[in-house]
């Protein structure tokens, strides 16, 4: 100890955690027997709940099977019989755990009544559903933005979930989901016609394409791509997360300009991050293409000032996209 009499010094820790949402998380809703929530990080744990032959399983080494992987799984059962029970037994069992820490939906539970209950639970969320199926006209009744439907021949050989595997890793924004080959899944053998067909109504499939194998063309089954949904939800996520450690972390965020700032501040950090995964697009000067604008405090009703409010922190950015087509033109001269 230093012997000081005269100095004292106080440090105060401003490190206080916020809890952040995942967006890689895959989580299995199996009908085969109760199971809590419970997240793995191996197929072996896996097996020693459920068994090798069942449904989970199969299931879930699909997703492990990909290169790369989540590094974790979560399953969460329920006793289900699709001939005699509501597929309402399968959406209580999600609104019981939708705290959980889980981003994409999947099930071994992949009837019309049951993709059609989970799709409509899933539009309520800030997650996304995948399945699989030989049926496209299922696809036909949905209009969600969070439901994908996986359109194969074998559909228990589960090409949804394997994709989900492949692309849930990676941070969102920064792939298309359209071109992955999927670790074990076989060419369905579909014409031009039928996958046109498939895509036109709001699905994805299997083609080989150049000899290579390759989901097409990654949208939901409104027809908005997968990565433009995922990265809007990270970007909601973090903005909710960084204004809130902003304000929780200060021992007051005053309401005047240089408060403000720090509000503002906070928002230009998360559109930073987006424009690092790839979510925002640059200009030719490679300049990130976002602002952010707030009012000044004197701009600000008082009756808001009053209440303690900050309204109309606004920003705009331009999404990168992604390129899935290309026309090259060319002239041969002699």
């Amino acid at each position: 100890m230093s012997g000081f009499r005269d100095v004292e010094v106080v440090i105060t820790r401003e490190t206080s955690a916020v809890t952040q949402a995942g967006f890689g998380k895959p989580l299995i809703l199996s009908g085969e027997q109760e199971h809590p929530y419970t997240s793995y990080t191996d197929l072996e744990s896996i097996a020693e709940d459920f068994g090798e032959s069942t449904e989970t399983y199969r299931l879930a080494n699909r997703i492990f099977a990909q290169t790369p992987r989540p590094q974790e799984v979560a399953v969460l059962g329920v006793s289900y019989d699709s001939e005699m029970d509501e597929p309402t037994v399968l959406t209580s069992a999600l609104n019981e755990n939708a705290g959980e820490d889980f981003y994409f939906v999947l099930s071994t539970e992949q009837g019309e009544n049951e993709i059609l209950a989970i799709s409509e639970w899933i539009d309520a969320q800030e997650r996304m559903y995948f399945y699989s199926s030989d049926d496209p006209t299922i696809q036909e009744q949905l209009e969600s933005e969070r439901t994908v439907p996986f359109i194969h021949t074998d559909p228990t050989s589960y090409p949804a979930e394997g994709w989900v595997g492949v692309c849930a890793p990676t941070e969102p924004g920064s792939i298309t989901w359209k071109f992955k080959t999927i670790n074990g899944i076989l060419d369905p053998g579909y014409s031009t016609t039928e996958v046109n067909n498939i895509e036109d109504t709001g699905g994805n499939t299997y083609i080989r394409q150049g000899g290579i194998l390759h989901t097409t063309p990654g949208q939901t089954s409104s027809g908005e791509w997968i990565d433009v949904i995922r990265s809007q939800d990270f970007v909601t996520a973090r903005l909710r997360e960084e204004v809130f450690r902003v304000l929780a972390n200060a021992p007051k965020v005053p309401f005047t300009n240089a408060g403000i700032a720090m509000v503002t501040s906070a928002v230009e950090s998360v559109l930073k991050t987006a424009y690092n995964n790839g979510i925002i697009a640059d200009d030719e000067d490679g300049q990130p293409l976002y602002s952010v604008t707030a009012p000044k405090r004197h701009e600000v009703p008082v009756n808001d000032r009053a209440n303690r409010t900050l309204p109309d922190v606004n920003f705009v950015f331009e999404l990168a996209g992604a390129i899935h087509r290309a026309r090259v033109n060319g002239t041969i001269r002699v």
